[in-house]
């Protein structure tokens, strides 16, 4: 930490600025984080040290010069089965593509004594911030995480207690709020736009949201409230077009000067029997890639089956069949919700005494014109090699927390008159982001051209499906060789 005081000219000033209501906001003991995936640092898909040490938490604790600041730290392995893979960068003859490079292993300071500073739960929404008591340690994705994070497993040190109430164990000065995006990313991943199935209702957001933020209102404390970005503009989501490509360059494919759209299962009004060319408004998510290199979604006459890729649907009362379209009414609905919540984490913030964080206007900046970082160094959303969006298209990367921690510390510096060294960004931008045990995983050679696997999809879905809902898969189509006219 940095910081830089006018020298007092007597004992008796140097006495008067301690006590000072000035430089009492300026000094923090205490800082607690409460979120999902993004609070906790997921990268990849996964949870590891690798990534908990570069958290955006730790990145503000560390600026704050607070220490001793305790984080649930999970070990990495190498790679030995499905579960738990942690996904990375493969550069292969020439192409970045993405593969298995280590697996998350098992909590490494489970024996702290007290809860953890860091107390961001993978997979959480809003509601389990406050309704998350006691974990299922075989559970959703947010009850396993939660099992290890917040210890409220049955028989544990701290069963029956959620995360605002681990929280107040530790009577921070300091506490960031990041709930929200879970409540909405559900329906990007699973390619389906489905109210109180993949998206919750604003109201019942915000009747769980005032819960977690007033239990966490106390005198003294600074409370910060991160909104959810614009989940239509995730690599996720925006990084395979809506048009065949060749596999070997991933360009479009022409054919009569024009380019030739993907295959769904919606009419349009110039196609009345399906399947049909998807709209050029439409988006395909990035487990649309495998399927692509099975040759679903692509016309039989450039070698595909013919057959439509999967748009999502439901059949009540808990049957979700996940997709990898979202047409244009379903990224409006999708923009809808998050600005509902968004307005609902600003109504709820100011009633509570909290400021708000704005990262949706943030991540928008950084859609349109890029992150300057320095050194001529510009961060985009492009997936891969933008460097925002780590390897699963949708969790930030290493130097997206940093980004995040860098925001906070300004924010806090404006709202609380304080003059804290914001994050350096180069210890991200320049220090490798690699496992620290040897990769043994291999890419997965029918994972599309996008190099982005059926079982990737699948476990990202997982993770974002509520617990109460059977997940459907389209079924394995044989591959198909494909032929594109050059």
């Amino acid at each position: 930490m940095k910081r830089t005081f006018r020298a007092a000219a007597s004992a008796g000033a140097l006495t008067a600025l301690l006590v000072s209501p000035l430089f009492s906001q300026t000094a923090f003991r205490k800082y607690v984080a409460l979120g999902d995936s993004l609070t906790a640092a997921v990268e990849g898909n996964c949870l590891v040290e690798r990534h908990q040490r570069r958290s955006y938490p730790k990145l503000v604790a560390d600026a704050l010069g607070i220490g001793g600041f305790e984080q649930p730290f999970i070990s990495e392995r190498a790679v030995s089965g499905p579960v738990g893979v942690c996904l990375g960068a493969v550069v292969a003859g020439g192409t970045i593509t993405v593969g298995a490079v280590s697996q998350q292993g098992a909590p490494t300071n489970a024996a702290l004594a007290r809860p953890y500073d860091n107390l961001g739960i993978p997979g959480a929404n809003a509601a389990d911030l406050v309704d998350l008591r006691v974990a299922n340690p075989s559970g959703n994705t947010a009850n396993r995480f939660a099992a290890a994070i917040l210890r409220n497993f049955p028989g544990g040190p701290f069963e029956g207690r959620n995360t605002v109430e681990e929280a107040n164990l530790l009577n921070p000065d300091l506490v960031t709020v990041w709930a929200g995006p879970n409540d909405v990313l559900g329906a990007a991943l699973a390619g389906a736009a489905i109210d109180q199935v993949t998206l919750t209702p604003a109201a019942v957001f915000e009747a769980k949201y005032s819960q977690a933020l007033s239990g966490l209102r106390a005198t003294g404390r600074t409370l910060i409230a991160l909104n959810v970005p614009d989940v239509t503009s995730l690599a996720f989501v925006r990084t395979i077009p809506p048009v065949v490509v060749d596999p070997a360059t991933r360009q479009p494919v022409i054919v009569g000067g024009q380019p030739v759209p993907l295959l769904g299962p919606r009419t349009t009004p110039t196609c009345s029997t399906a399947p049909c060319p998807i709209p050029s408004s439409t988006l395909v998510t990035l487990g649309a890639s495998a399927l692509l290199g099975q040759g679903i979604g692509i016309p039989t006459a450039l070698g595909g089956t013919g057959l439509p890729l999967p748009d999502g649907s439901f059949t009540p009362p808990a049957t979700l069949s996940p997709g990898v379209l979202l047409y244009a009414d379903e990224v409006a609905l999708m923009q809808q919700r998050t600005t509902e919540i968004n307005a609902r984490i600003a109504s709820v913030a100011s009633a509570n005494g909290a400021t708000v964080l704005d990262i949706h206007a943030l991540f928008d900046g950084i859609v349109a014109h890029g992150y300057e970082a320095g050194g001529g160094i510009v961060i985009t959303t492009s997936f891969l090699t933008g460097g925002l969006f780590s390897a699963d298209g949708f969790h930030a990367s290493n130097i997206g927390y940093a980004i995040v921690a860098k925001e906070v510390v300004q924010h806090l510096n404006e709202v609380s008159g304080t003059d804290f060294d914001l994050p350096d960004l180069a210890h991200t931008l320049f220090e490798p982001d690699m496992p620290v045990i040897s990769a043994s995983g291999v890419l997965d050679p029918a994972a599309g051209p996008f190099g982005y696997s059926m079982r990737m999809w699948k476990d990202l879905v997982s993770t974002a499906a509520p617990s109460d809902v059977e997940l459907v898969f389209p079924s394995p189509v044989k591959r198909v060789e494909k032929v594109f006219p050059r």
